[in-house]
């Protein structure tokens, strides 16, 4: 059975595409500066006004794989209760649906909670799943027009400092991945690309799903006083970091150390493979992950990114 196939048999009972992740900041133009300077990233929707007034938001995006940046427009918006509660950083994860009411119904004859439902009256509407009923994640339905759910949503081999960069996953952090695969798997479609194993330093475990395109991993505590535990035991449940693949890590990270980027926890792994992280205080409170894979997997990958990677090392 193809990944294709996969996603029909197990796909929800409306079609929907990953549009973005997004990340609230105190300043868009700021955040935006950082990533378009640093990253091989272009703008995709300049700043505008959100669709209740409370927020503005801008898009940019690393080859196809869009980041939104959100901040408030007002006093007491739900902008400024993230950012005086958990400061700037991940905030939610939006889907691009073409009908919003059966999903909805399905998750809430789940069980799920549904907030901040709004209908444009022009057959846009929007909705979300609350991060208690999410695993910790705060996720966004649109109902768009049909046009808007065929772009891509991830892939794409981009350049920058030298060497090519693709923006691989969103990772997040959970209590049990079982219960996490399984609604996931029941609510959107998804399919496990790459089965539970080890993390590298062996003090967690996942796996990686695919939704359509989309690549999402997720993480539980392997061993006690693990990163992940600490974060679970701080946090919850929740979004934890950005994954970006990369060619050659000295040449993606040393112009950001140069310009007072803090990179964290470098690794050295099996033959071609490495990682780093960049701090959240140096990326507006989100933790960004760097991996080196080796030459042979970018030869293998060809011109684009559109083939699932090896499985990165797990010690």
């Amino acid at each position: 059975m193809t990944r294709s196939e996969a996603f029909r048999k197990h796909a929800p009972v409306t079609r929907l595409r990953v549009d973005h992740v997004s990340i609230a900041v105190r300043e868009i133009d700021r955040a935006l500066a950082f990533f378009l300077h640093h990253f091989p990233a272009r703008p995709d929707q300049p700043k505008r006004d959100g669709y209740d007034g409370s927020f503005r938001w801008a898009d940019f995006t690393i080859g196809d794989f869009k980041i939104e940046l959100i901040e408030s427009a007002q006093p007491g918006s739900f902008v400024d209760r993230f950012l005086a509660k958990r400061g700037e950083g991940l905030h939610h994860w939006s889907f691009d649906v073409d009908r919003l009411d059966p999903i909805v119904a399905r998750l809430e004859a789940d069980g799920r909670r549904i907030v901040d439902r709004f209908d444009h009256g022009d057959g846009r509407k929007t909705a979300f799943v609350h991060p208690r009923s999410a695993f910790g994640t705060l996720i966004q339905f649109w109902q768009t027009p049909e046009a808007e759910r065929t772009r891509p949503s991830w892939g794409g081999i981009v350049e920058k400092h030298g060497t090519r960069w693709r923006a691989d996953h969103l990772s997040i952090a959970v209590e049990r991945l079982d219960p996490a695969v399984a609604f996931f798997r029941r609510h959107f479609g998804a399919v496990v690309e790459t089965p539970r194993h080890l993390g590298y330093d062996q003090s967690f475990a996942l796996l990686v799903l695919r939704v359509g395109e989309y690549r999402l991993e997720l993480m539980e505590s392997a061993r006690r006083g693990s990163f992940l535990e600490r974060f679970l035991a701080r946090r919850g449940p929740a979004m934890h970091h950005l994954s970006i693949d990369v060619e050659d890590l000295d040449r993606a990270t040393l112009p950001l150390e140069r310009s007072g980027v803090q990179i964290v926890d470098r690794a050295e792994l099996a033959a071609g493979w490495r990682t780093a992280f960049v701090h959240p205080r140096s990326a507006f409170g989100t933790l960004i992950q760097f991996w080196q894979t080796p030459a042979t997997e970018w030869a293998r990958k060809g011109g684009d990114a559109g083939s699932a990677p090896a499985q990165k090392p797990t010690g």
